[in-house]
């Protein structure tokens, strides 16, 4: 009997045994190239039973001195470290085996019980600052703003879809449009404006554009400025390239109606908003004096009345569809493909450049382009001859369709897969002019310089393929003025030239017949109507065949790799 105690006694002690854990303490040091000891920080750390237990894994991380503390039931484990930890060069893990017994048991990680490698070169740290996080949060409420004068910067105010942007960027336009990114435009509305704060307020459906957001807007409070002199600032600008750009600069006067900064202005950037350096917008980047380098915005508070206006109109008319608009490519055609049209046969400009009542228009592909720039490099000394030699027609016969694009080179100046048409005035003599020098001349008088003036002002354009009209990329009003007084031509006149880009496949031999349709301003909606030739609808349909081959090839490499 007490044998049979003794054994229930031994018994209830080894089930108290397995029952109670070992308090398992981690201590984790290095040893530096100087012999100073350094603690193994965010250690993750595994014990894992040897084969035949049913009891899980456990983890511990170790803190930042190195030292970490767990529970564990007595026993046989293995001790590995899945990360490791890179230190000095060299990349330590550890794999141990243990036996793990009695109340407490301490384990050492040390250089000596580590398994040793070379590191890895790691990858060099961006240094972000805070206003680039900002950019990255608020890029989403800016806009590219197209208009019929050219396009500009604006930026998403209210989350029914008011976009606030400068007066300038719009003018006088019928048509207007915001962009989002490389493929995503959609119609826009103006609602109010004022052009003597150079404010505007245009409406968008943003359905189209579900990531964008409402850029904050800062307020005035008792003590606290919107902007303070020597603040760091900065803008989000739209450019044509359509990747929203970060500009950032110091804040060099405070003004009740506007802002001076240094911040450079980017063309483009006109109706941007000025962020400060708290993330909220200040104002509107809206000009640069040359060749001071300083910018003018004109400040948030300016533009309150003019949104008070939007909002109340929204009510009274239609919102804007969210239908997407088309887009230019974001690529560019092939220049070698250009060359090799051009040598494989002769070149006949007469196929592009034509009249069209009272218009001289042009319709130019990257060939065209490429070939006229190569001509007029070479004829520009004997063109300029030719009009000294011929002054009468020194200002009416000079129509060169690329010419006079200088201001407008970033839609003209690239190759793009994009074809242009334009529709210039033609200028002519009055009549009471010709009458009197024709008088002159009979009796053998000076006749006196022809007065000249522009037979009418481009309004729009229509382009059909077939009856179908086909929606421009980009349709632009360039305003031209000619004021020319000499001996010969007095010219004081002011006039629009049609300037639209139309996609790559607009016009083809499918179409049958293709018409251009010309509207003036007298003449809204009585338009002079141009069928293109057949062999010039051929030539612009082969110019781009290049490009569509490249995108074909692209398209089955595409197709291949899947």
């Amino acid at each position: 009997m007490l044998l049979g105690f003794f054994l229930v006694l031994l018994g209830t002690h080894e089930f108290q045994s397995q029952a109670e854990p070992t308090k398992v303490i981690i201590r984790a040091i290095l040893v530096d190239k100087d012999l100073a000891q350094k603690p193994a920080p965010r250690l993750t750390i595994t014990f894992t039973p040897w084969e035949g237990s049913a009891d899980e894994p456990t983890g511990v991380k170790t803190g930042f001195d190195g030292s970490a503390e767990t529970q564990l039931k007595p026993g046989k484990y293995r001790l590995t470290t899945p990360q490791g930890l890179d230190f000095q060069g060299h990349h330590y893990v550890w794999e141990l085996e243990l036996a793990i017994s009695g109340p407490s048991y301490t384990v050492e990680l040390s250089n000596d019980n580590a398994k040793v490698t070379d590191s890895a070169p790691s990858a060099p740290v961006r240094k972000i600052d805070e206003l680039t996080t900002l950019f990255q949060k608020y890029q989403n409420s800016v806009f590219t703003v197209w208009s019929e004068i050219g396009h500009g910067t604006g930026f998403l105010i209210d989350p029914n879809g008011l976009v606030l942007t400068n007066q300038h960027v719009i003018g006088p336009s019928q048509l207007i449009s915001v962009q989002f990114d490389g493929k995503r435009k959609v119609a826009a509305r103006l609602l109010a404006f004022d052009p003597e704060k150079d404010v505007a307020v245009v409406w968008a459906n943003m359905s189209a554009f579900p990531e964008a957001i409402v850029a904050p807007i800062a307020t005035s409070e008792a003590g606290h400025e919107i902007a303070v002199e020597g603040e760091r600032v900065f803008t989000i600008g739209s450019p044509l390239s359509r990747k929203k750009i970060l500009t950032s600069g110091i804040v060099s006067k405070v003004e009740e109606r506007a802002i001076i900064s240094d911040i450079n202005i980017n063309h483009g950037n006109s109706g941007g908003p000025l962020f400060n350096s708290l993330g909220t917008v200040v104002g509107l980047t809206t000009f640069k004096e040359e060749p001071t380098s300083v910018t003018g915005i004109v400040r948030i508070e300016q533009s309150f009345p003019v949104l008070e206006q939007a909002r109340k109109k929204m009510k009274d008319v239609q919102q804007p569809e969210a239908r997407l608009l088309p887009v230019e490519p974001m690529d560019s055609y092939p220049l070698d493909a250009i060359k090799e049209v051009l040598q494989a046969e002769k070149f006949n400009p007469k196929l592009y450049v034509f009249s069209a009542g009272d218009y001289d228009v042009a319709v130019t592909t990257p060939a065209y382009k490429y070939q006229a720039a190569e001509q007029g490099r070479i004829a520009a000394a004997k063109e300029k001859g030719k009009r000294t030699r011929n002054k009468d027609a020194a200002v009416q016969n000079t129509f060169e369709p690329l010419q006079d694009l200088r201001n407008w080179d970033e839609y003209a100046g690239e190759y793009k897969p994009v074809l242009l048409i334009r529709a210039n005035p033609k200028l002519r003599e009055t009549f009471w002019s010709s009458f009197g020098r024709g008088l002159a001349s009979y009796g053998g008088n000076y006749p006196g310089p022809a007065r000249m003036h522009f037979k009418t002002d481009f309004y729009r354009m229509k382009l059909l393929c077939g009856q179908k009209e086909i929606e421009p990329i980009q349709p632009f009003k360039i305003v031209r003025v000619e004021n020319t007084h000499n001996y010969f031509v007095n010219v004081t006149d002011a006039t629009y030239n049609g300037f639209y880009s139309y996609p790559a496949d607009a016009v083809s031999p499918a179409c049958g017949q293709v018409t251009l349709q010309l509207f003036s301003e007298k003449e809204p909606d009585r338009p002079t109507v141009k069928n293109l030739d057949a062999k010039t609808i051929e030539k612009i349909w082969s110019d781009f065949q290049p490009y569509f081959a490249s995108h074909k090839a692209e398209s089955g490499a595409a197709t291949s790799k899947n």
